[in-house]
């Protein structure tokens, strides 16, 4: 179980590790200085959607596809998934994730998001609430903050 050692500093027991990650991206991210580090990028800011919104929502549907792909999991092995973004009501976490069939517990930090979604995974897998969770997070730079 997680233990509180003081103010804000938490210490996990399991110690808990990332198995499977992925950055998704668009020509913009592939032509900045971590454009190497991207697992996918797509050349249209679209992704031949109608709207930012839905674009956003596709970033994070491959990020998640991707990262359990390259976990050696499969989505029937993940507990949980942890997904935030900058629009109201986490709507591309909300409708990009919907028909993964997982428990979703949405986190709007704005800038700490991927921060809150990773510490509380790993929380729910130390505490043995999970066995394996999913933690995504994105900011399209058309959507971001429109609330």
């Amino acid at each position: 179980m997680p233990k509180l050692l003081g103010n804000g500093v938490i210490e996990f027991e399991n110690k808990p590790s990332i198995i499977g990650y992925a950055a998704v991206g668009c020509e913009d991210e592939k032509n900045g200085p971590f454009g190497q580090q991207f697992d996918m990028i797509f050349n249209d800011p679209m992704l031949g959607k109608d709207s930012w919104e839905q674009a956003e929502s596709e970033l994070q549907k491959n990020a998640v596809r991707l990262a359990v792909k390259k976990s050696g999991k499969d989505l029937s092995g993940i507990d949980f998934l942890f997904g935030g973004d900058l629009l109201n009501q986490c709507a591309a976490s909300t409708f990009g994730t919907m028909n993964f069939g997982l428990p979703f517990i949405g986190i709007y930090g704005a800038c700490s998001t991927m921060a809150l979604t990773s510490i509380m995974a790993a929380t729910f897998v130390d505490s043995r609430l999970a066995k394996n969770t999913v933690a995504v997070t994105s900011s399209h730079f058309c959507s971001a903050e429109r609330q």
